[in-house]
Order: structure tokens, then sequence, then C-alpha cells
């Protein structure tokens, strides 16, 4: 058998990602699937190398060309995939130098670029013995970017809301390796419960910050393979989202929809509220997503979720208030989740942004009829972005029956919240160790 070499699926992964414009978490997925003799310390180097990578890339790259005369929009794509792959391990992990240059030369050569293989010698090991005494840019705005590798047009927005130092502070958060949260499932056990199990695995894990119901796990490469998780003891879930759900407080008996459902944690985790009493229905456009939510439901024993292939920006006469209270967890421009999603830092703009707020707008007005008068609708997206969060709560309550009601008394006692009076959180990932989440619950007026 030919052994698999990790840093050639690094490569090819952090290419992929490039030209195709895969996300990085399918990507990364898929290459681990194709790859899954590797042993388990190698999948492990795999999924450091290419994630660390996309959390630093700007600032990768900023040191590339610092030490190359072509640049890194010159340079082939393998080229660059194997230069970014071995600056990472140079820089960020615990690897001989020589061996991520000797590797990273071989690689070139592999698909037959043996002309650049000097230059690439050449240059990485330029990059190995001078990159701690490269010089970053002096704006702070431009440090900032490419310390913590967020595109400089999205420093510049932020500092704009928060400030400089608030701006550095969230952008060295969102660089730091994020934990694996998980959800008690109470319907088949309590924390006790899936602690002995965890245990029982090897697992490692710490209560999380805020709420009693989640854990954060760490070495572990796998949950799938946990008894725990087989036995549907747990779903992942940030404590973000979990809160989104605290903050909707669904109840047994009633009817509920989860208008934008994938990938299902918070349709679950409602379930769980409601003591698998009542009726969930979750939707998405997308048949293999809606597949998923149920099996997820399955593993975990809740029998209340119906799933619907159905657009939230789309009107349903039938469904005109019909739903005691109703989830729109909308889509958005992500940059709540750039710890957990760095190429987010690759494919987003702000043009995204209108075009979002448009379509925000457009289910915010479609699903505010689907409640009963006196019914409550929440309002999520994962991202830190004034325009797609409190711009369209404002908007919203200007334009339709509906008034924010203060979420003060269903928050964690230790949560900074500030305008939790005003209806709303925004979370962030420098004050709260989640991830960037924003969550307002409305009510909608009996007249």
């Amino acid at each position: 058998m030919i052994a698999i070499n990790p840093r050639e699926v690094c490569a090819s992964v952090l290419e992929e990602i490039q030209t195709d414009g895969s996300y990085s978490n399918i990507a990364l997925r898929k290459a681990l699937k194709a790859n899954g003799a590797m042993p388990q310390r190698d999948k492990a180097f795999v999924t450091e190398n290419v994630n660390g990578t996309l959390r630093n890339i700007i600032y990768i790259d900023y040191v590339i060309n610092s030490f190359s005369r072509t640049k890194t929009e010159k340079m082939k794509p393998w080229v660059l995939a194997v230069f970014r792959s071995a600056v990472y391990q140079i820089i960020f992990m615990n690897v001989p130098e020589s061996a991520a240059i000797n590797e990273a030369v071989k690689l070139v050569k592999l698909r037959g670029l043996g002309g650049l293989a000097g230059f690439s010698n050449a240059v990485l090991r330029k990059i190995s013995a001078q990159y701690s005494n490269i010089v970053l840019p002096q704006t702070k705005a431009e440090l900032i970017s490419v310390k913590y590798s967020h595109p400089l047009w999205l420093v510049k927005m932020w500092i704009s809301y928060y400030g400089e130092d608030f701006t550095e502070e969230l952008c060295r958060a969102n660089s730091q390796k994020p934990p694996v949260t998980v959800c008690l499932n109470t319907l088949k056990t309590d924390m006790e419960g899936l602690k002995r199990s965890l245990k029982s695995d090897g697992a490692v894990f710490e209560d999380s910050g805020f709420l009693k119901n989640s854990l954060s796990i760490t070495r572990v490469s796998d949950i799938s393979y946990l008894e725990a998780f087989k036995n549907g003891y747990f779903h992942v879930q940030d404590e973000s989202s979990s809160l989104a759900v605290g903050i909707l407080s669904p109840e047994e008996g009633e009817t509920i929809l989860d208008a934008c459902a994938s990938p299902g944690g918070k349709t679950v985790l409602a379930a769980e509220m409601m003591n698998n009493r009542g009726s969930i229905t979750a939707r998405d456009i997308f048949d293999h997503r809606l597949e998923l939510i149920e099996e997820n439901a399955r593993r975990l024993g809740i029998s209340i979720i119906r799933t619907e292939n159905r657009d939230a920006a789309e009107f349903y006469t039938e469904d005109t208030e019909k739903y005691d209270r109703v989830l729109l967890d909308a889509p958005c421009s992500g940059f709540g989740l750039l710890r957990k999603k760095a190429d987010i830092r690759l494919t987003k703009n702000g043009n995204d942004i209108d075009s979002l707020i448009k379509l925000q707008r457009q289910m915010l007005s479609v699903v505010g009829k689907y409640v009963k008068k006196g019914g409550i609708l929440v309002y999520s997206t994962c991202t830190v972005s004034k325009k797609e969060n409190e711009g369209n709560i404002k908007w919203f309550t200007e334009n339709f029956p509906f008034e924010t009601e203060d979420i003060s008394g269903l928050l964690p006692d230790n949560m900074s919240a500030p305008n939790a009076d005003e209806g709303y959180i925004q979370l962030f990932t420098n004050i709260h160790h989640t991830d960037g989440f924003f969550i307002a619950r409305l009510r909608r007026k009996e007249k």
C-alpha cells in the first residue's frame, strides 16, 4: 500500500478552496474521507494545517510576499497552496523547519513543476530564517488586517462601529482555534450521565462559560465515534446558537416554526426544551439538509419535528397566524464564524451585505405573518454587522406590528448584554468566547 502524504492532502485541500471556491469544512471532510487510511495523527495534522492556514491566510500571504519576487497573486495555484501550508508549519506548528521546507519542495516537483524547486527552496528558507524580523504595516487598520488575517474592509467597518482597540481584540479572538461545543440531550440523559460516557471514551471536556447544558470537548478528532454521540446524548452546538433557542423559550404543546432550520441544531434543542411534546416544522430549500435534520432527530430520539422543503422568502397563505413562535435564523454574511469557517476571509466582500439585507428583510416580512397575535418571533444571525442586525430590527418594528421584548430574564446572569432591555444581544467572540451572534426577540402586537 502506498503511504498517504498528509502534506499533499493539505495542499490539495487548500488549492481546491482557492481555485474552486469550495467551503473549507466540506473540502476538508471530503479529503479526510477519501484518505481514510491515514493514521489518526496524520488526520489531526491535516485538520490543524488546513484550518490554521486559513485562519492566518492574510498574514501568511503577507509573509510570502515580503520574501518572494513572484507575488502570491501571480503564483501557480499548486505552488501557492504548498507555500501557504509550509509557512503555517514553519511559523505556527511544532514542525522542524527543514522538514517543512524539504517536503514542500518535493510537493512542487510532484506536479511536474521541478523548474520551480530551486525558487521554492530559496524563498521558504529565507522565510524560515527571517520571518521574525518582518515589518508589519504602520496604520492601525492595516496592521490589524494583516496581523490577525481579517479583510481590510471588514476591519475598517468594525472600527467605525466599535473603535480600534475593540476591533483588534475581536480580530485576535477570531484568529484562535475554537473549541467543539456540544449541547446535552435532556430527553436521553443528564449532564452527569453525559460526562460519564465521555470520560469512558477518553474525551477531555470542561463546562462551557454560560449554559448549564453545554460542554466544550477537546482532544477528539471525530466526535461521531464517541458512544455518547451514537447514543444520542448530545448534538454539536455553540452556546450562541443554544442561547437563540433559550430566547425563543418554546413551551410544551406549542406549534413552532424554524424557518431556516439547517443544520438543525436549534430545531432539536427546541424539541428537547419542549420535552418532545408539541409540533415543530423545520424548513430548508435543500432536501439533503432536511435529511440531515431528520437523521439527527432520530439519533436524539425526537419525534415532533416535521421537515418541509419551503423557502422562507416565499409567502404561504395557509401558514398565516399559524405558529405560537417562529425562529428565523437568517442567511447572513457569517462574520461571527471566522474561527470556524476561516474561508470566509477569502469569499466574502462588502458588496454581499446589501444583497443579504434585502433577502433578510423579505424573510422577516414573510415569516412575521405566520406568528399568531401575541406570539413570539426570534430573529438571529451568525454575524457582526449592524446593518444586518440592529438595522433590520429597527426597520421591521417600524413597518410591521411587532415590538421588541426585554430579554434580561432569559439570559445567564454572568452574560454581558447591555442591550437586553431593548430586546436584543450581540455576542462577540472576544467578550463572550462564543461565535459572533445576534439574537432579537419580538412579540406580535395583539391589534
